[in-house]
């Protein structure tokens, strides 16, 4: 059988999709699939990927963007990455001794009719109150980002360089940061976002 383009059978995208609808009967097709990822934990050690969040139940904004686009195409809508520059949050104490804190966050564009809007289901409900914005959608409409944006929105998959160079300065302060500094930071960032599942 041929895969999605996130190396998922379409039957098993399919499924969720279905899940979704019968879970959230009252909205459309599209904002069902939203909600259902939505409300999966944001985790930053749980999957990286769709496959894996649909294994884990929980997973990063990776994960998460990729199996809302994957339902959201296998509803016959078309969608895109967006990408762009932020700064860690500062939940924990431990995000001060950060050498710095710019990170590249990732959420979908989805086209309604002529237009394309922002769908960032990264989220989770748990998280509302917090520094982390949990947005709903109703399908037709952007969302608000689920971090602040920091330097300009990428769009797609181009220009390459782009996106690359935006990584490349948010993983450049990570390879020279003091590993226990950089692992102090994470734990405690993933016991709180523990702390909010």
């Amino acid at each position: 059988m041929i895969s999605s383009p996130g190396g998922i059978r379409p039957c098993v995208i399919g499924a969720f999709a279905g899940h979704a609808r019968a879970r959230f009967p009252q909205l459309s097709p599209a904002a069902a699939c939203f909600y259902a990822v939505r409300d999966m934990p944001y985790a930053l050690d749980g999957a990286h990927d769709a496959t894996g969040l649909l294994e884990q139940g929980r997973g990063d904004c990776l994960a998460k963007s990729e199996l809302l686009s994957l339902a959201l195409r296998q509803l016959g809508a078309r969608t895109r990455f967006v990408r762009w520059p932020y700064l860690l949050p500062e939940v924990v104490p431990e995000v001060a001794a950060l050498p710095a804190r710019l990170d590249v966050h990732r959420a979908v564009h989805v086209q309604v009719g002529a237009s394309w809007v922002l769908a960032d289901a990264t989220h989770h409900p748990g998280l509302r109150g917090t520094a982390l914005a949990v947005n709903d959608w109703d399908g037709s409409h952007d969302t608000g980002p689920g971090y602040p944006p920091a330097g300009p929105m990428i769009i797609g998959e181009y220009p390459r360089d782009r996106v690359a160079s935006t990584c490349e300065e948010a993983t450049s302060w990570t390879a020279n940061c003091p590993a226990e500094i950089l692992t102090r930071w994470r734990s405690a960032y993933i016991a709180w976002l523990r702390q909010h599942e």
